[in-house]
């Protein structure tokens, strides 16, 4: 399922307001190095014109023309257009970098407290590529599309106005043609090119989210016999992507080339207005062609305006997918009002839930004591998961109240409450990396010694040792060179390693045979026997180490005998 769409819009000015002196700087050189290429060719047409006119006029004339001042001038422009673009260059990507690096970082910021609603109603494929790929495209925008169409007005205003000192009826061709190559080209552009883009945007979205679900289900989809039909829906969408792309590429680049008329006319009629200044005395010879190549500079800087619109397109998909995700409303306030308790004692009292209409919990109320083990049993789907999620407050609950060691625990954040509650989840994710980085990662202070000393606890150690490179054995993506035992042990030796006072343990048993799941929960409880044990289990082995049970029966916990 995708994710959803958003009214909310989603705004760049914030982003851009920290790099506004960076722009400034960038539109700076951008626009002096295009009229240094005005100044160049506009000087050169001259020169050369100049110099010729003085060859035919004889020796006398030819000792009149000082060739160094308008020599030097070429050199100058040709210089410092060559300067200038350089640090244009290092100044734009430079900001483009560092705006892609400032929204990045606020976009991961954004998605994790909806990590949540986003895993319930987002394909992970199509959050990596709106991570990844929206954002480049958005960090990209002063770069693609502010700097050049803020150096085509700037530097076309300047162009015509310096054409216009010389022949007022040239310069005013000059500013048709600029017009039109600058204006109605890139408008032509949007609105051939916009539902052309949006439909790639899709297709690509979908491809990416498919390719990548693929591969991560692979071995289901090859053990049930659907490889075929997977690689078949893959390359339709492929054909599908291509087809809308290449249309889009055909009238953007149809619309480039229309430019070239625009230019071509554009020169010619500054020409005839500026060979009839001449005949009625206005202009000298050498002006003619100066101000020819004048005007066929002057659309150097609004050629990139039609791939500017386009990629303005482009923005504005990129934009809405990514208000789709970071409008998404937070499932807590993750705002710190309490202190963390020094009690751990977790209580729950008359808890609501609802998901998609359906009350997955009803007055459930619990008290888990300091240092006292308790497990909840029920069916698939009774809401143990939404238990735990309540716990560690992923979620707040519709109803009813949740308090950890006395303080609600709505005035705490999760990160708060991470560092004296350890989870093991029913299905424990490995980081693709290392062992070690995935301890690491649970424990970042974590000794060497500290890492045995838990592996040796959950029955792992010996196992990692025979492995041929130790703790630095890679784990694969999803812990794929692990079995589902070792993966059960090793996310039990993480928890192990945080030393936490409260353990929520969910299915701590799964993929384990009975007595190995017996001896890993007698020596956890061992190695930590003053934490407070919440265990959710549907096999018999945790109960012996209970000291009560609660069964989770039509949204209520009810005493259950062991």
């Amino acid at each position: 399922m995708n994710a959803p769409t958003a009214k909310a819009s989603f705004s760049s000015k914030p982003f851009l307001y920290r790099i506004r002196w960076i722009l400034v700087g960038g539109l700076v050189l951008a626009s002096v190095s295009s009229l240094f290429t005005f100044g160049l060719l506009f000087l050169s047409g001259w020169f050369l014109a100049a110099a010729a006119v003085a060859g035919w006029g004889g020796a006398a004339a030819h000792a009149a023309f000082n060739i160094f001042p308008p020599a030097c001038g070429v050199r100058f422009f040709a210089l410092g257009r060559i300067v200038t673009r350089y640090l244009e260059r290092l100044v734009t990507h430079d900001a483009a970098l560092r705006n892609t690096g400032d929204l990045r970082t606020w976009s991961f910021a954004r998605l994790v407290p909806r990590s949540v609603p986003l895993m319930l109603r987002a394909r992970s494929g199509d959050v990596l590529s709106r991570f990844v790929k929206d954002t480049e495209t958005i960090g990209q925008y002063p770069l693609d599309v502010l700097l050049p169409c803020s150096t085509a007005v700037l530097c076309s205003l300047v162009m015509v106005g310096v054409a216009a000192l010389f022949c007022g009826h040239a310069a005013g061709w000059m500013a048709v043609g600029l017009t039109l190559g600058g204006l109605m080209l890139p408008v032509a552009a949007g609105r051939a090119c916009s539902r052309l883009i949006a439909e790639e945007v899709r297709h690509t979205e979908k491809l990416r989210a498919d390719l990548l679900e693929d591969l991560q289900g692979m071995a289901d989809i090859i053990f049930c016999g659907a490889a075929e039909r997977k690689l078949a829906e893959a390359a339709q969408t492929q054909r599908s992507l291509n087809k809308v792309s290449a249309q889009q590429g055909k009238r953007a680049l149809m619309l480039r080339h229309l430019l070239t008329p625009i230019v071509m006319g554009t020169v010619l009629l500054v020409l005839a207005a500026a060979s009839k200044a001449h005949l009625a005395g206005l202009l000298s010879g050498p002006e003619i062609p100066m101000l020819g190549l004048g005007a066929l500079t002057g659309f150097e800087v609004v050629q990139p305006l039609v791939d500017a619109r386009v990629a303005q397109a482009r923005y504005n998909q990129a934009a809405q997918r990514a208000a789709a995700l970071y409008n998404l409303p937070v499932p807590v306030d993750e705002v710190a009002k309490a202190p963390l308790p020094k009690r751990y004692d977790l209580a729950m009292a008359d808890v609501t839930m609802r998901f998609n209409g359906h009350d997955v919990l009803q007055g459930a109320t619990l008290h888990l004591a300091e240092g006292e083990r308790m497990a909840i049993t029920g069916p698939s789907g009774a809401g143990k998961t939404t238990l735990i999620r309540l716990a560690v407050r992923f979620l707040d609950p519709d109803s009813g109240s949740i308090s950890f060691g006395g303080t609600p625990l709505s005035d705490l954040t999760t990160e708060e409450l991470s560092g004296s509650v350890g989870v093991m989840l029913q299905h424990p994710h490995l980081f693709q990396g290392t062992l070690r980085r995935n301890l690491h990662l649970a424990a970042p202070g974590a000794t060497e010694e500290a890492m045995w000393g838990a592996l040796e606890t959950v029955g792992l150690a010996a196992e990692v040792r025979a492995m041929a490179e130790g703790l630095d054995t890679p784990c694969g993506d999803h812990g794929q060179s692990l079995s589902g035992g070792q993966i059960r042990r090793f996310a039990a030796a993480q928890v192990l390693l945080r030393k936490p006072k409260v353990m929520i343990l969910d299915e701590p048993t799964e993929s384990l045979p009975p007595q190995a799941g017996e001896e890993l929960i007698g020596a956890m409880l061992s190695a930590l026997p003053e934490a407070s044990v919440l265990c959710i289990t549907h096999r018999a082995e945790p109960l012996r180490f209970m000291n009560r049970v609660l069964r989770l029966k039509n949204g209520a916990l009810v005493p259950q005998k062991t």
